[in-house]
Parts: C-alpha cells; sequence; structure tokens
C-alpha cells in the first residue's frame, strides 16, 4: 500500500474538516446542540436563563459552555451577529482543534510501532469517514480526544518527571470535557505499577489528581461553591436515573467498533490489534481502550457517541498491528487486498456523504428563514416530541412549542400566546392540523415556504425510521 506522507495526511485531514465546517451545518443529535450550547445562548440574558441558579449543579463541566460563550461574545464584539455566522465561527475552530488529533496519532504510532505504522495512522485519523462532520459538532466527546492523546504519547515517552506531570495535565483537560476519560489513565497507572515501575506510576496518579482537583475541582469551587461538583451530580444523575435508560446489550459497542470501521477489514484489525503481543502495544495503549470499552458496556446508557474518545487511538493500534508484524498468508492474500478495497471504496462514500451534509436542515433552516422575514414576534412550532434550536430565531423573540397531541395543554398556551408565525414539522395530518390551529388562534394561515430536510437526515431515516425522525418543515404567517 502506497501512503502520504505524515505532512500530506495532515493537510488532508485539516481540508476535510474545514471542507465540514463550510457545508456540514446544523447540529447531529441532542447534546451537541441543547445540552451543551444551550448553556452559552442563556447566559446572555439578564438572569443567564436560570442556569446558575440551581438546587444541583449541572452534571456537564462549567469549562466546555464557557470556552462556546467566550467564541459567541467575540463575534458579537466583532459585529458577527448572524446565528449561521456565529455557528460558522465556530465549527471553523473546532475543526482546526481537532486535526491536533492526526500529529498525536503519529506521536503515539512512533512510541509503539514503526515510521511506516506512523503514515498508516495518520492517513487513518486524517480521513476515517467520521472524523470530519463529528469534528465540527459541538461534542465533549470530540473535544476530549487532542488532549487524551497527548496525556497517552507523554505517558509512553516518559522520559522525565516532567512528561508525567504534563501527562497529567493533558488527562485533566480531557477529564473537564468528558469524565469517563479518566478510565485511560486510571488503567495507564495501574499497569505501570503491575509492571513494577512505582516512582512512574505514582507520579502519573498525582499528577492527574492535582491537575483535576487544580482545575475542575477548583472551577466547581468558584461556580458552585462546592468542590467536584458537576461530576459528583454527573454521577448521582445517573445512578438515579438507571432504569430511565434503553439499555442496549452487553456487546453493543463491539458490534459498533465492528460495522464502524467497516467489515470485512474491521474483523482483520483487531485480529491483529489483539494477536499482537509486544508489551508497550498491548498493556500500555490496547488495555486502556479495552478497559474504556468494557467499563461503557457494562453501564445502562449506551449511546454510539459515547465510544469516539478511543477510536482515534484504536485506529492508531490497529495501523501498528498491521504494518509492523512480519508479513504471513493473511496480510498478502487476494481477500485481505479486497478487504482493503472493500474499506477505502466504503470509507470514501461515507466520508462524501457526511462531511457535506447539513443536519437538521429542516429545523434549523426554518428558524433561519423566519429570521429574514419581516415583523415575527412571536412564533409557535408544532410538532411530534419536538425541541426547536430557537438560538437560529435572530433577533430573539418569544417562541413556544406545540405537542402534536391535541389534547395537549400546550394548545390551551397557543390561543393565549397569540404567535405571528407558526412552522409545523413532520405532519400527517397536516389540513387537520392547519385546520385546527387556525381555530385555536382565531385567524388564517398563509402559506410561506417548506423546507426539507438534508441528505444525512434522509439516508438515516430510510436506515432507522423509529431511530431518527426525517423532518420536513412547512412554515405559515397568521394573517388576521
Amino acid at each position: 500500500m502506497n501512503l502520504p506522507s505524515i505532512r500530506t495526511a495532515v493537510l488532508i485531514g485539516l481540508s476535510l474538516r474545514l471542507v465540514a465546517a463550510l457545508f456540514s451545518q446544523g447540529y447531529a443529535m441532542h447534546d451537541d446542540h441543547f445540552v451543551i450550547e444551550d448553556g452559552p445562548f442563556q447566559w446572555f440574558l439578564p438572569d443567564h436563563g436560570g442556569w446558575f441558579h440551581r438546587v444541583e449543579p449541572p452534571g456537564h463541566s462549567v469549562v466546555y459552555p464557557s470556552i462556546l460563550y467566550a467564541i459567541l461574545s467575540s463575534c458579537m464584539n466583532i459585529g458577527i451577529t448572524d446565528p449561521q455566522s456565529q455557528m460558522l465561527v465556530m465549527r471553523i475552530l473546532h475543526a482546526l482543534f481537532a486535526t491536533l488529533a492526526i500529529p498525536l496519532a503519529v506521536a503515539i504510532a512512533r512510541k509503539v510501532g514503526s515510521e511506516r505504522s506512523a503514515q498508516l495512522a495518520a492517513l487513518l485519523v486524517a480521513v476515517f469517514w467520521i472524523f470530519p462532520f463529528m469534528s465540527v459538532r459541538n461534542l465533549i466527546e470530540m473535544m476530549s480526544i487532542p488532549p487524551l492523546m497527548a496525556g497517552v504519547f507523554l505517558t509512553l515517552r516518559r522520559h522525565s518527571t516532567k512528561d508525567l506531570i504534563l501527562a497529567g495535565l493533558a488527562f485533566a483537560v480531557a477529564f473537564m470535557f468528558r469524565y469517563h476519560t479518566a478510565l485511560v489513565p486510571g488503567t495507564m497507572v495501574l499497569v505501570l505499577a503491575w509492571q513494577r515501575q512505582w516512582r512512574t506510576a505514582s507520579v502519573l496518579a498525582a499528577a492527574c489528581i492535582v491537575s483535576v482537583s487544580l482545575t475542575q475541582g477548583v472551577i466547581d469551587m468558584a461556580v458552585w461553591g462546592s468542590f467536584l461538583a458537576a461530576p459528583i451530580a454527573y454521577v448521582k444523575s445517573n445512578l438515579a436515573g438507571v432504569n430511565d435508560y434503553t439499555s442496549g446489550p452487553f456487546y453493543q459497542y463491539a458490534v459498533l467498533i465492528i460495522g464502524i470501521l467497516i467489515p470485512p477489514l474491521s474483523i482483520l484489525l483487531l485480529y491483529r490489534v489483539i494477536a499482537d503481543n509486544r508489551p508497550k502495544l498491548r498493556w500500555e495503549l490496547v488495555l486502556p481502550i479495552a478497559v474504556f470499552v468494557l467499563a461503557h458496556s457494562l453501564i445502562a446508557n449506551k449511546q454510539e457517541r459515547f465510544i469516539l474518545p478511543i477510536v482515534p487511538m484504536l485506529l492508531v493500534a490497529a495501523a501498528v498491528a498491521w504494518v509492523d508484524r512480519p508479513l504471513n498468508v493473511l496480510k498478502t492474500s487476494a481477500w485481505t487486498q479486497g478487504s482493503w478495497i472493500t474499506f477505502w471504496v466504503a470509507n470514501s462514500v461515507l466520508l462524501v456523504l457526511f462531511t457535506f451534509s447539513y443536519s437538521k436542515r429542516s429545523r434549523v433552516e426554518s428558524l433561519t428563514f423566519l429570521s429574514h422575514q419581516p415583523a415575527v414576534q412571536r412564533v409557535a412550532v408544532v410538532g411530534d416530541n419536538i425541541q426547536a434550536p430557537s438560538f437560529y430565531l435572530y433577533p430573539r423573540v418569544p417562541l413556544m412549542t406545540v405537542s402534536s397531541d391535541t389534547t395537549s395543554n400546550t394548545w390551551a398556551s397557543l390561543a393565549t400566546f397569540h404567535p405571528t408565525h407558526i412552522v409545523f414539522f413532520d405532519l400527517a395530518s397536516r389540513d387537520a392540523f392547519i385546520l385546527r390551529t387556525e381555530t385555536v388562534v382565531g385567524h388564517r394561515l398563509q402559506h410561506l415556504t417548506d423546507i426539507d430536510p438534508g441528505l444525512l437526515d434522509v439516508a438515516l431515516y430510510a436506515l432507522n425510521p423509529s431511530g431518527n425522525k426525517n423532518q420536513t418543515s412547512v412554515v405559515y404567517k397568521v394573517t388576521p
């Protein structure tokens, strides 16, 4: 296999992420918009939307929302007030940050493998189909990847105590984004202790504990008045709501990993990783990855994105295990070569689909459309269990959501809300709902536009109709 240089791989990866920043608008899922971004949007209100006045602090760290708030504030200070333009700036910054994973993959591969395996690792992390799309989303799982990989690299290098202290700080930064990443340094400390590297294990453990205390601990003391308040609240809420989640099978993440790495090559790569017995690769890179996957497999709440933080390191391990072992029949067979061809073809198709996809297009564009309409004073959104991304409605005007369940008390509230515009989301009996809405508000509805879902939304709905919504939004103006 002819591999591009590492510099070329980095440039390709950066280009793909910047292309995604330009073309992959919208948001992918509930969390990257309503959970993480909701805070910064509310902080511009006089009372900060009540975000800081809670009986219990939120489970997520305040660090990442504060970074987003700083970006939005900077945009406003230089005159960028349009939400779509603000999000473009945010996606570009996220793309630049995410690109750091590529040189870090190279650095890790060099520590456990050869220069050629580092080339393959760089290429895989650069062009892996899901990364450009996910890199420009506001996901704590993606934000944790560069500091987590930096911590792993520094621990693998450990030329001096300074490396271990910096590794502890890097792991602490990853922890502030995604608490579960603590499983990786925790496993590495245990491995070092098992190898009787007592001093190294002690310094790394101390560096992690002190760094987390001085970062997340001090921040929570300042914001919430309690040491590590956010992680503790997160653990409590998950334990209390353990029965609220649909628990997938124990092997869900194993199947997911095989699927996203594209079989049959994924099976060959994972076999090579498991069969490779080089101590540094097996115990200091593969074992932390395995513990991370196993721990997530044991909890009830299993969501696909939870596994993202370790995928780049898994690709590194796969590259090292594949390249640096002696040639054998498995590696040189026509079936294996065909598996690689299948991988690159499927990866390319998925890469194009995701990198150029406008996710949740109908939800975002309906409110963007209203932002450019005259006399928009109050907006109602009617749909089945829908959350409207109100950030995209600018200037800010009151917005309410109305359930498609006509027995809901939201319909009584709609009568007193006096909307000037209404957005319907994918209602099967649209004519009946329009008639009912006209009766409730006491005015006729004038059709303005229909907005179709994006290509990715259509594809995901076709693959899994029960798990994905494929909503066409229809915008109306209330006319006296």
